[in-house]
């Protein structure tokens, strides 16, 4: 009933996605995937993906916190701290496959959308990282998370092309 539980957590917050019509709502939805997905991740044991979901929580809360985006410096710096922390502690535990390192390619990809870009480059990044982590879950047979990152890149292809629509519509 637990592992039932996890696995379906993840995809109510992808369902909820397809209502998060602004940057301020796919990022609180992103940061409760964080929690959902990193509790479901730990207890399939898939250790490196937990643990890049987990730092990616950090950023998401930053950057709701915050409210701001980070100078292309600053945002390259972090994200390759946080990426030398990740890679550190894949190598530690044992964890440096091809197939253990995709979080850290979704990690990247969904900070670098957070910390450096608005809503459109936000969106572009998300759906990036939904397509990789999908495929690391149905790799890992992690399939609540296959599911929920399917759906949240779907959700984050539509609001991005309602955002293109617009732009197309009345450039600013």
């Amino acid at each position: 009933m637990l592992e039932l539980l996890l696995h379906g957590f993840p995809i109510v917050f992808a369902l909820a996605s397809f209502w998060s019509n602004t940057e301020r709502k796919v990022l609180l939805l992103n940061l409760g995937l964080c929690v959902a997905v990193g509790l479901l991740l730990a207890f399939e044991q898939a250790w490196s993906g937990a643990i890049v979901i987990t730092i990616a929580g950090l950023s998401t809360s930053y950057r709701l916190i915050k409210q701001k985006l980070l100078s292309p410096i600053a945002t390259y710096i972090t994200l390759i701290t946080m990426l030398c922390i990740v890679l550190s502690v894949n190598n530690l535990t044992g964890k440096a496959s091809f197939i253990e390192t995709m979080p850290a390619f979704t990690f990247m990809a969904y900070r670098f959308g957070e910390l450096y870009c608005k809503e459109a480059g936000l969106r572009i990044c998300m759906i990036l990282g939904s397509l990789n982590f999908t495929l690391y879950g149905v790799i890992t047979e992690t399939w609540g998370l296959a599911i929920t990152e399917a759906l949240f890149a779907v959700s984050n292809l539509w609001y991005y092309l309602r955002l293109r629509r617009a732009m197309l519509v009345s450039p600013v």
